[in-house]
This record gives structure tokens, sequence and C-alpha cells, in this order.
């Protein structure tokens, strides 16, 4: 079985600058800039550079590239910038992975060369000035692109600063509307019969993407009020998901009532007192314990990538032959997250 080698690994085995921010390593070769991130799945790698000849590369321009390394046959290009991505996998050890890039790097080298690429600039194209930078992402870019990014980046920061305490409010109206939205999935769910994981990662999601998106970015008192509000929707959806299991299997003349069909806000109001009388305490309860329990594991888990998406959308700063301190535009519940490592 092959063996996956962390990024940082191999970019101490390739002598590149590691990018924790980006998870990339990134360094150049033979006149471009390239970098590495892990794939989606299993032992694969993304190769990343941002080449021209005049014109945005298609994949038509790489024919024959198998010729200089076997390895490079899946090519990925995307029309609406200048780079292009190779999907590599690794070796079957840690020592094959690097040695087997050692290899890959110089000989996609000289085939740009031999074809008459040149290193250029993502976003442009431009060739002259092209270095590597974290602008919310890692990009291969010009350093006067990046600066605009960087003022973009401060000017956003600066809005937000603006609303001062606003920003809570409008974040907690947010997170209060991604929960009723996946409320609504996880109510689904659970009518179907199914208590799921799935639930704990939409409810995470779309709650602390509402309070992000709603307030501009996520502090401290954000991720304590979206942790509030995840709970309290669990726990309302699995009581309203019983009310109306209540309501389709019990009638009025149960509870000494008129009618034909007991109304939902009886069922909602009385569920605890209603399952404990039909002796279906433990399953409530039980069923309740795992929405909790699939919320806070795995809305843990969706918030943590959202929180780390929300940090990086406020991070630039040059790697590599630019390197220099991290520059955070903003975070103010952080003071560092520290110099990008090599």
């Amino acid at each position: 079985m092959k063996k996956m080698v962390l990024v940082k690994t191999l970019a101490e085995g390739l002598g590149f600058y590691y990018d924790k921010n980006g998870n990339a390593a990134v360094g150049e070769v033979g006149g471009y800039d390239m970098l590495i991130t892990n794939a989606d799945k299993g032992s694969l790698y993304y190769l990343n550079v941002s080449v021209t000849r005049g014109e945005k590369p298609t994949k038509a321009d790489f024919e024959g590239i198998k010729e200089y390394n076997k390895y490079l046959k899946t090519i990925g290009v995307n029309k609406k910038n200048y780079r292009v991505v190779f999907t590599l996998g690794g070796a079957f050890t840690k020592d094959g992975t690097v040695k087997r890039f050692q290899e890959i790097l110089p000989a996609l080298a000289r085939f740009l060369q031999d074809r008459g690429f040149q290193n250029c600039s993502e976003i442009s194209g431009v060739t002259q000035g092209v270095s590597t930078y974290f602008a919310q992402g890692v990009k291969i870019i010009t350093k006067s692109e990046y600066a605009e990014i960087e003022r973009g980046i401060q000017e956003k920061q600066d809005k937000i600063a603006l609303r001062g305490s606003s920003s809570i409010l409008l974040g907690t109206v947010g997170a209060l509307l991604g929960a009723v939205v996946a409320g609504a999935v996880v109510l689904c769910i659970s009518q179907l019969g199914y208590v799921s994981w799935f639930g704990g990662v939409v409810m995470g999601g779309l709650v602390m993407g509402g309070y992000k998106v709603f307030a501009g970015r996520i502090q401290k008192i954000g991720i304590i009020i979206s942790a509030i509000i995840m709970l309290a929707a669990m726990y309302l959806i699995n009581r309203l998901d019983w009310a109306l299991m209540i309501q389709r299997y019990f009638t009025p003349d149960m509870f000494g009532m008129e009618g034909t069909k007991l109304s939902l806000s009886f069922t909602f109001k009385n569920v605890v007192a209603i399952v404990e009388t039909a002796n279906l305490q433990a399953d409530y309860f039980k069923n309740l314990g795992l929405q909790l329990l699939f919320t806070f594991i795995c809305g843990l888990v969706t918030s943590i990538g959202v929180v780390q998406w929300d940090k990086n959308s406020f991070l630039a700063y040059p790697i590599g032959e630019e390197k220099q301190d991290v520059q955070d535009a903003g975070l103010p519940y952080i003071d560092s997250f520290g110099d990008s490592e090599e």
C-alpha cells in the first residue's frame, strides 16, 4: 500500500519552502515556479505551474510530455487562467516519493523549456516579476497583483471594523438562517427514520458559514454563538421530529380529546410527557443524544474547516524568495499565525 507523504516532508526532501496555511511545497526549478499540494484523496498530489507561450495553455500543448517522464500524464488546464495542474501518485515509501518528484520536476522544466513556455502570472499571463504568494490561497502572481489582493483584504477588514458590534448581530442572524436551512435537511432525514452524521456536517457548515457571510468574519464570540445555535437547533429538530411522529400515530381520544387529529402545537409542547406515558423515553433520549453527538463531532470538524477558510481569506504574504513574516490583515482574536516555515 502506498504511504501518504506529508507535503511538509516532501518540501524538506526537495529543498522547497513549506507554507503551512496553504499546505503547499513551493520552489523554483529551471526558472519555473512550482507548487505541490495534496490531492483530495489517497496518496496523490497536485503539481502546479503557471506558464504561457503568448496565450493560455491548452491540453494539446502538452502532447508528448510523457516522453520526458512517464508520470506526467494526468493534466488539468483551467481555461480561466494560466495554471496547469498535474495529478501525480506517490511511491510506496517516503524516500521513494521524494525521489520520484526529484525526477519529475526537472523533467517538467525541460519540457517547458523545449516547448518555449515562460513562467508567468496565473492571473494575467505577465512574465516579469512573478513569484509565489499566499493571497487567499497559494498563487503564482506578480508583486502588483499581490498588492492589489492585499489592498482588497485590508479594505474588507476596514469595512467589517466599521460595523462594530453590529457585525455580531448580523452574524447571529446569518447563523440562525443557516440553522433553519440545515434543520430542514436534518428533519427530512429524521422523518425517513435515520439519524445521520451528515446532519451534523450540514448543521456545522451552514450555521458557521451563515455567520461568516453575514458578519464578514468569524470571531471567538461568533464561534460560541454558532455552537449554541447548533445544539439548540438540534434539540428543537429532535423534538419536532417526535412531535410529527406522535401526530401521525396517536389519536386525540388517547388523551381524552375530541377531533380526528392531534395538533402539532399540542404534540410539540407535550412531547416529553407523551413519550414517558408511552414508555418511549429511552428511544427519545437516545435519538436526542445521537443527534447532539453527531452535531458536536461532525459539526465541530466542519466548523474548523469554515474557521480555517475564514482565516485564510484574510491572509496575504510572500512565499519563497520573497518570504517574510506573515502579514495578517485582521484576525483580532488571534495575535499571530506565525511564519511560513521553510
